[in-house]
């Protein structure tokens, strides 16, 4: 990439050198001939440098459908770390829901735990206390009694006292089932919150991944869009430079056309033949229109594109035929005019053919031609954006509605 933009500015420099060093044309053919061969040269760089440009042009093309797509990439993962997030969020809230129940859960069991141990405390010195007394101890508290009432009263006492144990001992069993299933639903809490913590840590692991991931597609195109701004910024430093050259181009394209179309043969006279056989369908008319390279300026001649809009075009089928009987002038790059051909049919009448297809060019300088000869192939080099054939015709150098001589 850095070695194209240094190759277009040499490029450059040594074309615009070379047309600038070019001595000014003489009006015979053998003046022409000497400065053909010099500008030539020029005509090489010219078409390196539209190359280079086209090179380059197609890298922000690509630069900008990679920047492109690592936006879908990076978009496609929002939802994800969304969902991500959700999911990270809800889990923090179940964890913390389960924490606090085993925190409850916990005392509950501490709680009853010390009931428990009272209890069993309790019943353990009325056991203890029983067995010292011996089995006869209720037995003597009955026969001990004055009168009936008063065994009555010890009767009762002593049904309060064995109810109390049972209460105790059932008091105990109680909680001993209670404290069992408390432990048994703190067991279960636990190792559901065990579970969701993993399930909260392994989230939160692709959570920060997702992030990584969204992260590096936003610094690649970050990186991709600072490429392309350098490579925007060498096209648009180099924009002039190529305007000028293919303007002088042309300009020299059209002295040439001119002064040798004042030494013309005589003998062109009557329409000229369509010069491109498939296709009838003129794209650009003849006049002032808006140019994509030069902006509001005269189209000197007519485009005639693809015989059916954004149909097929085969190469086989994109012959250019001369529109008249004449002789090559010019075969050959011509800056903005891309592969060119002009030919002079005397009485000061010529007619180019340009943005012919590389290799396409069927003529060359000096050649004799007649009407329909094939000349060459509509292609899209030079200042083109698109397959087609700019043809023109001049008089004595001054552009004229070509469709004037059908």
């Amino acid at each position: 990439m850095h070695r194209s933009r240094a190759f277009i500015v040499v490029i450059l420099s040594l074309s615009l050198c070379l047309g600038l060093a070019s001595p000014a044309l003489g009006v015979t053919t053998s003046d022409v001939e000497k400065h053909q061969a010099a500008a030539e040269r020029a005509r090489k760089l010219a078409a390196q440098a539209d190359s280079t440009a086209n090179k380059l042009a197609s890298e922000v093309e690509e630069l900008d459908k990679r920047i492109e797509a690592l936006q879908g990439e990076a978009d496609a993962l929002n939802p994800k770390i969304t969902a991500a997030m959700k999911r990270t969020r809800k889990l923090q809230v179940e964890v913390e829901k389960l924490d606090a129940e085993c925190k409850r859960t916990q005392g509950e069991i501490d709680k009853t735990q010390a009931s428990y141990d009272q209890q069993r405390g309790l019943l353990a010195e009325r056991v203890q206390a029983s067995y010292k007394r011996g089995n006869w101890f209720f037995l003597d508290m009955l026969l001990g009694s004055q009168d009936f009432n008063d065994l009555i009263s010890r009767t009762e006492l002593v049904n309060r006292v064995i109810e109390s144990n049972n209460n105790v001992a059932a008091d105990l069993e109680r909680t001993k089932d209670t404290l069992s299933s408390a432990k048994v639903q703190l067991d279960r809490s636990l190792e559901q919150m065990t579970l969701k913590r993993r399930e909260a840590s392994a989230v939160a692991g692709d959570l920060l991944a997702l992030r990584s991931q969204r992260q590096a597609k936003v610094n690649s195109q970050a990186s991709i869009q600072r490429q392309k701004a350098d490579l925007v910024k060498d096209n648009r430093k180099n924009a002039n430079r190529l305007r000028a050259l293919a303007e002088a181009e042309e300009r020299e394209s059209d002295r040439i056309a001119t002064l040798l179309a004042g030494n013309g043969s005589g003998y062109f006279a009557g329409s000229m033949a369509w010069p491109v056989p498939s296709s009838h369908r003129i794209t650009s008319n003849f006049g002032m229109r808006i140019c994509p390279f030069h902006g509001r300026e005269l189209h000197p001649g007519i485009d005639i594109g693809r015989p059916q809009a954004g149909g097929d075009w085969p190469l086989s089928e994109r012959a250019i035929v001369a529109a008249g009987k004449g002789k090559v002038l010019f075969a050959g790059y011509r800056g903005g005019y891309g592969n060119t051909v002009i030919l002079d049919h005397g009485n000061g009448v010529t007619t180019l053919y340009a943005h012919q297809a590389p290799g396409g060019i069927r003529v060359s300088t000096g050649q004799s031609v007649t009407r329909g000869q094939r000349i060459g192939t509509v292609g899209t080099t030079g200042s083109s954006t698109g397959l087609h054939l700019h043809f023109e015709v001049r008089v004595n150098g001054v552009p004229k509605n070509p469709l004037s001589y059908r």
